[in-house]
Parts: C-alpha cells; sequence; structure tokens
C-alpha cells in the first residue's frame, strides 16, 4: 500500500476568482452609473419664447440661402431635452430638397439657437406630430409635404 499524502492546495481557484471578482465589482460600479445618464424629469425648462415659429422661420431663410425652402414646410411641437449642448427646446422641420423629404433639427433657448443639423435616429423625429409652418411671402405655397402643386 501507498503512503497516504497530502494534496497541497494549489493556487488555481483563487486564479480563477480574481477574473471574477473584478467583473462583478465593474458591473456594480455601471449599474451604479447608468442612473446618472437616463432622463431627468425634474430638470428645469426654459420659458418658450411666443414667437418660436417666426424665429425659426426667418432662422431657416437666412440658413438655406444657397437653396432656398419653396415647397410646403412643416414644424413639430417644440419638446425640453437634453442635448449635446444642455438642455434646449428642440424642434423638428420637414421639407422637401430636390424631390427627396428632408428633416432638420433645431435646439434653441430663448432666441438663441444653440445647436442645429440634418435630424438624425436619436432626435426622434419621426415620432412627432407636425403643423404647417409658414416662411414668410413668398417661400411657401399652399399644401402638404408631397403635393404636387397645381397642375396647369
Amino acid at each position: 500500500m501507498a503512503p497516504m499524502t497530502y494534496r497541497r492546495r494549489s493556487a488555481m481557484p483563487l486564479q480563477h476568482a480574481t477574473p471574477r471578482v473584478v467583473l462583478a465589482l465593474t458591473l456594480v460600479l455601471l449599474a451604479g452609473c447608468s442612473s446618472l445618464a437616463g432622463p431627468q424629469e425634474d430638470a428645469a425648462t426654459a420659458p418658450l419664447n411666443s414667437d418660436y415659429r417666426r424665429m425659426i422661420a426667418a432662422h431657416l431663410r437666412s440658413t438655406f440661402t444657397k437653396s432656398p425652402l419653396t415647397g410646403p414646410t412643416e414644424i413639430s411641437d417644440p419638446r425640453w431635452v437634453l442635448a449635446n449642448k444642455g438642455w434646449s427646446w428642440q424642434v423638428c422641420v420637414r421639407f422637401q430638397d430636390r424631390g427627396h423629404q428632408r428633416t432638420y433639427t433645431l435646439f434653441f433657448k430663448g432666441s438663441e439657437f444653440l445647436d442645429e443639423r440634418y435630424a438624425v435616429l436619436t432626435d426622434a423625429c419621426d415620432a412627432q406630430t407636425y403643423s404647417e409652418l409658414d416662411l414668410g411671402p413668398g417661400s411657401m405655397r399652399p399644401g402638404a409635404v408631397g403635393d404636387p402643386g397645381p397642375l396647369y
């Protein structure tokens, strides 16, 4: 009969436990940080300029000078959002450009425009409801987006 020997415990389980502990700590820390990035419902809203539609129409006329907006234009209701440059009002504007529907989004606070760009998916412009936006005399004809206009 062979003499009985004691097996030494190897450090192998400790080596496997270290990555598990690190992973668990990382998940706990990330879970705590994710609550900071969520929407804050109690964020104070800035007062909405009562004449914001006229202000946006004038800004669009000055922005699109190379190819002016000549077709029907629609605007969404303003939403208070947290954008790249802080809390601001956001509106989406839809218009026709060379036969394609375009959506442009503007971020403003008071009478100051903080940011503007062609809309991206995270702007959620497709989920908004729109109403007609009058861009001023001679820049718009009656109808809705996609209306071919008079056929005479």
